[in-house]
């Protein structure tokens, strides 16, 4: 079976053949014409995915020296000794500190301060534990 169909292109007039599969029999393709002027720019699409992070960059340079901090404490600066007193004379010293103050026994019986180092238990806490508090003295 045969149909007439004209062709928009160039206005020919052509024979279909096969409708199902779609050949044309006069309806051959020219020659390709000249490329036409750019149309106007759209708008722009939307942003993509991230893509991925880049290599860290070189490190930077050292800074500036800090200003000193605030004055510390001596470690150990406060020490707590404990003698059990068993002798008629207890007597308790500190080496390298200061004595700041002591008592005898479980009921704080003031002791005796020989010198700003040494104290004494007196004779009635004399079986009882002699404790003092040292410090130590800045220098």
């Amino acid at each position: 079976m045969t149909y007439t169909a004209v062709s928009v292109v160039g206005m020919d007039s052509c024979a279909v053949t096969d409708r199902i599969v779609g050949r044309w029999r006069g309806c051959e393709k020219g020659e390709p014409g000249a490329v036409g002027p750019a149309g106007e720019k759209g708008d722009p699409g939307p942003a993509g995915p991230p893509g991925p992070a880049g290599p860290p960059g070189p490190p930077g340079p050292q800074g500036a020296e800090g200003s000193a901090g605030p004055a510390g404490v001596a470690e150990n600066a406060i020490r707590v000794i404990r003698l059990d007193c068993t002798a008629a004379a207890c007597r308790g010293s500190a080496t390298k500190e200061v004595l700041v103050t002591g008592y005898c026994g479980p009921r704080r019986i003031p002791v005796t301060f020989i010198n700003e180092r040494t104290v004494t238990c007196p004779r009635v806490a004399s079986t009882s534990p002699l404790v003092m508090v040292c410090a130590k003295a800045a220098s």
